[in-house]
């Protein structure tokens, strides 16, 4: 019987840790370790991690960021598969014994959908990551890759790693993200075998680095950044499969995934400057945007939704994508699906024009 290593990394988070350790604590597969990494907390989250004693491992370290503290609980941990939990996020009692059910020899990963919450612990609207498709297999995974060096991925605690997978790349050296680059790489390694089940939740609130807070000033910036992270783990893409002697397909990843031709077109309405901008254009976007939902397996009504959002975006004139954008990215409206997001605001539009 596998174990399962549930990794919990931790940075001032003292109102949730402890529930992302009782969750791990909680799980039904009956090999499951726990090791917790406080990176350098200042907030009482170590007091908390104390509280539970010899039931978990935990370390503290001086703060060296999210990647050091993924590298040191992988060193820490035994199990054949490793969960990354964030210590903001949750699992159910069934997730490690989903993830080791599911696993088979030549798999780099196992994932799963998550349930994306708020920061009290609430529903967003029914919203999921990933929404996995019906029949999205390793197979299915393998042929999108071969077709757009992409696929579908949540983010790190929906993914239970394979050790043989993770001891041919750890420790990492990105200076974020870690899970991004464990994802994308990972179809190199092995097969990815998805569960298209919720087995945890994601918690969207304002200090993970997920949200975008609106009213901001810069908030292009943001999506800049991200499309420029996006990028470097493209070019890690490129190294690792061309020293693996693997194939690429010659197409630009950014056009596969849904959120980056997002970030690319509220980008330029915003007219930030971003890699490989000149390129671009809001036309062209708009276009690839709607390709992707045609060419997908995707629920009709996130097919509905997503093109109505991307071209009320794409038609509007910069004052109003700015509003847009924000009302997307406020807080108070991160329960609205992009439908609701135009909806909203060509009702504010009405009532600024009469």
């Amino acid at each position: 019987m596998n174990t399962v290593s549930v990794v919990i990394t931790c940075f001032n988070y003292a109102k949730y840790v402890g529930l992302a350790i009782d969750s791990a604590l909680a799980q039904s597969w009956p090999q499951v370790e726990i090791v917790v990494v406080d990176d350098g907390s200042t907030d009482g989250s170590a007091a908390v991690i104390a509280s539970y004693g010899d039931r978990i491992r935990s370390v503290r370290q001086a703060n060296q960021g999210h990647v050091a503290a993924f590298n040191h609980g992988f060193a820490l941990a035994s199990g054949a598969l490793v969960i990354f939990l964030d210590a903001d996020d949750l699992l159910h009692v069934d997730a490690a014994r989903c993830a080791a059910e599911a696993w088979r020899p030549g798999c780099a990963k196992v994932q799963y959908n998550l349930d994306v919450i708020g920061s009290d612990g609430e529903r967003l609207n029914g919203r999921q990551c990933c929404s996995f498709p019906a029949g999205y297999d390793a197979a299915a995974v393998r042929a999108e890759f071969r077709r757009c060096n992409t696929y579908l991925w949540p983010v790190s605690s929906g993914n239970a790693y394979a050790r043989a997978f993770l001891e041919q790349l750890m420790p990492l050296t990105a200076r974020i993200a870690p899970d991004g680059m464990l994802n994308t790489l990972a179809p190199l390694f092995g097969d990815v075998v998805t569960i298209a089940r919720v087995y945890g939740c994601y918690r969207l609130h304002q200090a993970n680095q997920s949200y975008h807070g609106a009213g901001t000033q810069g908030v292009e910036q943001r999506f800049v950044k991200q499309i420029a992270l996006r990028r470097s783990e493209e070019q890690a893409l490129q190294s690792v499969a061309a020293q693996r002697g693997a194939a690429l397909a010659p197409v630009d990843l950014l056009d596969h995934e849904l959120v980056f031709i997002n970030y690319r077109l509220m980008a330029k309405k915003l007219r930030a400057s971003y890699e490989r901008s000149d390129a671009d254009s809001v036309a062209g976007l708009w276009r690839r945007g709607l390709a992707f939902l045609a060419e997908r397996p995707l629920a009709w009504r996130f097919r509905v939704q997503n093109a109505v959002w991307l071209t009320v975006l794409a038609l509007a004139p910069a004052w109003l994508a700015r509003r847009l954008i924000l009302l997307r990215f406020n807080r108070s409206s991160m329960t609205l699906n992009p439908m609701r997001q135009a909806g909203a605001a060509l009702r504010w539009l009405r009532q600024r024009t009469g």
